[in-house]
């Protein structure tokens, strides 16, 4: 397959009279296929070329979930995974690559840059920055205790938050730290940036990125975009870098460990007092007056817990949930397709059984879009009478 530039310029030498072979020349590809495409008209290389594009959006969810997962995977793995992973895959390799461009700037899903300076002007929830750090600390008995940290700054308002553990951090106590900071954040920004720690990724090789799984878990839950950098990258993530310093030598120095929920509960209190509510630095403003601004952009993280998640089949567009009877909208559902039902604090989600896509969502200021058991009873019954006349006549 060859680009509609190629084509145009092949038909163009085609009309001043050059050979099939000096046309290939000029072109840079190979013989058959400038021979290919020589004799065919318009009309039928746009035909050809968007029948293979149409085919190539069977494999958008697909290839979305991995955008998602990370922006800045390479176009190549995600070709060889669709191939892995679909046997029956065959798409030129062109045709993959420009529709893999036009998706990008469609879904916003675009390979971020490499960096070489600190940005300035980061957008309000767009980014975060995690980073890990130790300190030895004395007991109330004079003996060293060794305590593991975790930390996470909102890149554009510089709010800190920081979470303690007497063990290293793994992939599990990484992922229920980070529930600790979007809840005291009230959200989450829309892409994270970590460096290739071995807590989080197993592998990062010319794009090719692998997580530990339950991290990959918790951010396909979880929803936001992943920007891996060096380790130690000042340039990328020194913001968080700066914060593992000041927890160290802002809070932690000649502090005595009293235990481990002790040096929690005044790590909160810290950053609710000096930790952001001093003047930053670089910035010259306080973290916590600019987080009125970023509060509004973040995105809320909604805690599952399994006894909240249901699995069922509608009834004409209807879920039954806790006694109450909840309706979707019009065309929401094909027939007979399976819903999932997740409750998360006091909002209902509904998601396709298969494809995980959210098809509504219900919250205490929708209450009235449910239906009561005896609405429902009357609501049902017309809609077997619609559907007799219908089948009958």
């Amino acid at each position: 397959m060859i680009s509609k530039e190629t084509y145009d310029k092949s038909q163009e030498y085609k009309s001043v009279g050059l050979s099939i072979l000096k046309a290939t020349e000029k072109l840079g590809v190979s013989y058959n296929t400038t021979y290919k495409w020589w004799h065919k008209t318009y009309e039928e290389f746009t035909s050809f070329q968007k029948e293979h594009e149409f085919v190539l959006d069977n494999y958008r969810q697909f290839v979305v979930e991995q955008l998602k997962l990370c922006p800045q995977i390479n176009n190549t793995l995600v070709l060889r995974r669709l191939k892995e992973t679909f046997p029956d895959f065959e798409i030129p390799n062109a045709t993959f690559f420009r529709y893999m461009k036009k998706l990008r700037e469609q879904t916003g899903l675009e390979k971020p840059p490499r960096r070489g300076a600190i940005r300035d002007g980061v957008d309000p929830g767009y980014e975060g920055q995690v980073d890990f750090g130790q300190y030895v600390m004395k007991s109330m008995y004079g003996n060293n205790i060794r305590v593991y940290f975790f930390c996470m700054v909102l890149s554009y308002s510089r709010m800190k938050f920081a979470h303690f553990s007497t063990e290293p951090f793994n992939a599990v106590k990484t992922v229920k730290a980070h529930r600790f900071a979007f809840r005291y954040f009230g959200g989450r920004p829309q892409m994270m940036v970590y460096d290739q720690d071995k807590i989080m990724v197993v592998s990062e090789n010319m794009g090719d990125v692998i997580f530990v799984k339950e991290f990959e878990d918790f951010i396909r839950e979880t929803g936001f975009s992943v920007y891996l950098c060096k380790g130690y990258d000042p340039q990328t993530k020194g913001r968080v870098e700066k914060v593992v310093d000041v927890v160290k030598h802002d809070f932690l120095d000649g502090r005595i460990y009293c235990g481990i929920d002790q040096l929690n509960n005044a790590c909160l209190e810290w950053l609710d007092s000096a930790g952001n509510g001093r003047i930053h630095s670089y910035t010259k403003k306080i973290p916590r007056d600019m987080f009125r601004d970023e509060f509004r952009k973040l995105i809320k993280v909604y805690e599952k817990r399994n006894t909240d998640v249901l699995v069922t089949t509608p009834h004409n567009s209807v879920n039954e949930y806790l006694d109450n009877y909840y309706k979707l909208p019009e065309e929401t559902l094909p027939n007979d397709e399976r819903v999932r039902v997740e409750k998360y604090d006091n909002t209902l989600l509904v998601y396709h059984a298969l494809t995980n896509d959210l098809l509504y969502r219900y919250g205490e200021d929708t209450a009235r879009k449910y239906l009561r058991h005896s609405n429902y009873k009357t609501y049902l019954k017309r809609a077997l009478e619609i559907k007799e006349e219908q089948i009958y006549g």
